[in-house]
C-alpha cells in the first residue's frame, strides 16, 4: 500500500510540472490540492437555496383524512398571509378545523415560526358553534377568550383573517360572529362584528391622494421571510383612471409596492407595460423587452407567478400570456413563449 501511495503521489508531481511550467513544483502541487478542496466544499448559489424554500411550491402529498385549505396568518409587518395546510378532517368539521389552524398556541407558534409567520386569533379561544346557512352565512360562536386581542390592529387582523379563511370555502360567503352565544356589535379595541361580514379588501396600501373614483385592484408580491423562506402577499391598491382592469392591475403590480414592509418589486428597472387584453378568458400581456433582464430562473419564476396570481384575481381570467415587444421567444417556457400560463390555485403552501 505504501509503495502505491509512493508511485501515485510520483505521477501526481509530475503531472502538475508539466502543466505548470517553471513553476515551483510544490507550490503547485499546494494549490492543487487546494482548489480541488475548494471545489468539494463549494456551497450552492442563493437561488438554489431559496427554490428548495419557495413557499409558492407544493413539497408533500396530501395526507389520507385531510383536506387542503387556505389559512390567512400574519408576519412581522402585520401583513395578512395567505397559506394552504393540509388540515385533518377529523369529526369537528373543516371549518372548525380550519379556525382551529389559526388560534395561537405554542405548538402552531413554533410550527410556523420558521417561515416568518404568527397565528391571527387570541390563544385559549374556543369554538362552541359552527352552523353555515344555505345563502352562505356561517355563524360562528366562541367563547369569551376570543376578546383577547392585545391591540386595535391585531383586533382589526383577526377578524379579515377569520373572514378571509372562512370564505375561501366555496358555500361561505359571510361571517357572524357570536361571543357565548350572543351577538355584540364591537370587539373590545372597537372593531365592528355586529352585522354579518365579507370580503372588503386585504392589506389596503392608500395612496397619498384619494378620490371617490378610485377601485380597488389586488397585487402580489414576493417577500422573504424567515431563514431561506419566502412568500406571496396579497396587497390591495386603489388606481384610477383605466377602463381595462387588467392592465389596470399589471400597472399596479409594476408600481412597486410604495411602502416599506420588504416586499419586492419583481419586474426588471426600466419595465414598461406596452399593452393589456383580454379575449374568452385569456389575457395577453405585451412587455418592454427589460422584461427579459433577469438574473435567474428563480427571478423568473418569481416574476411570472406574481403576474398570474395578480391577473388571476380578475374573474374573467384563467390563463395568460406573456409578449415581448409584440413577439414570442424561442426556447422559454414562460416569458415570450407560445404557451399560456395557468393561473396558480394556491398562493403559498406550508406543511
Amino acid at each position: 500500500m505504501k509503495s502505491r501511495a509512493l508511485v501515485l503521489s510520483v505521477i501526481v508531481l509530475c503531472m502538475v510540472m508539466l502543466l505548470t511550467g517553471c513553476t515551483n513544483p510544490l507550490s503547485a502541487l499546494r494549490d492543487f490540492f487546494k482548489k480541488k478542496t475548494a471545489i468539494i466544499n463549494e456551497e450552492p448559489v442563493m437561488d438554489e437555496i431559496a427554490e428548495k424554500e419557495d413557499l409558492s411550491n407544493v413539497t408533500k402529498e396530501m395526507p389520507d383524512g385531510a383536506r387542503a385549505t387556505v389559512l390567512y396568518y400574519k408576519d412581522s409587518e402585520n401583513l395578512l398571509v395567505p397559506v394552504m395546510r393540509y388540515i385533518p378532517k377529523g369529526d369537528m368539521g373543516i371549518a372548525k378545523a380550519a379556525i382551529k389552524g389559526m388560534i395561537y398556541s405554542p405548538e402552531l407558534s413554533e410550527n410556523i415560526k420558521p417561515i416568518g409567520l404568527y397565528p391571527t386569533l387570541p390563544m385559549g379561544t374556543e369554538i362552541l358553534g359552527a352552523t353555515i346557512k344555505e345563502d352562505g352565512l356561517a355563524i360562528i360562536d366562541f367563547n369569551e377568550n376570543f376578546l383577547g386581542f392585545d391591540s386595535m390592529e391585531g383586533e382589526a387582523l383577526g377578524i379579515k383573517a377569520l373572514v378571509y379563511t372562512l370564505t375561501e370555502f366555496p358555500n361561505i360567503t359571510s361571517v357572524q360572529v357570536k361571543i357565548e352565544g350572543e351577538e355584540i356589535e364591537g370587539m373590545i379595541f372597537g372593531t365592528k362584528i355586529g352585522l354579518p361580514l365579507k370580503r372588503s379588501e386585504i392589506n389596503l396600501i392608500k395612496p397619498a391622494k384619494m378620490d371617490d373614483k378610485m377601485a380597488k385592484v389586488m397585487v402580489y408580491y414576493q417577500k422573504k421571510g424567515s431563514g431561506y423562506y419566502s412568500y406571496y402577499v396579497p396587497l390591495t391598491k386603489l388606481v384610477s383612471g383605466y377602463t381595462n382592469s387588467a392592465e389596470a392591475a399589471l400597472n399596479a403590480l409594476l408600481e412597486g409596492p410604495g411602502c416599506d414592509l420588504g416586499l419586492r418589486n419583481p419586474f426588471p428597472d426600466g419595465t414598461k407595460i406596452l399593452g393589456v387584453e383580454v379575449n374568452d378568458g385569456i389575457a395577453f400581456a405585451n412587455f418592454s423587452e427589460e422584461i427579459l433582464n433577469l438574473t435567474s430562473m428563480a427571478e423568473e419564476r418569481a416574476l411570472t407567478k406574481a403576474i398570474t396570481l395578480t391577473l388571476g384575481e380578475l374573474e374573467s381570467i384563467s390563463k395568460v400570456r406573456l409578449f415581448v415587444d409584440g413577439h414570442t421567444i424561442e426556447n422559454t417556457e414562460s416569458i415570450g413563449s407560445k404557451e399560456y400560463l395557468d393561473i396558480p390555485v394556491f398562493v403559498n403552501f406550508y406543511e
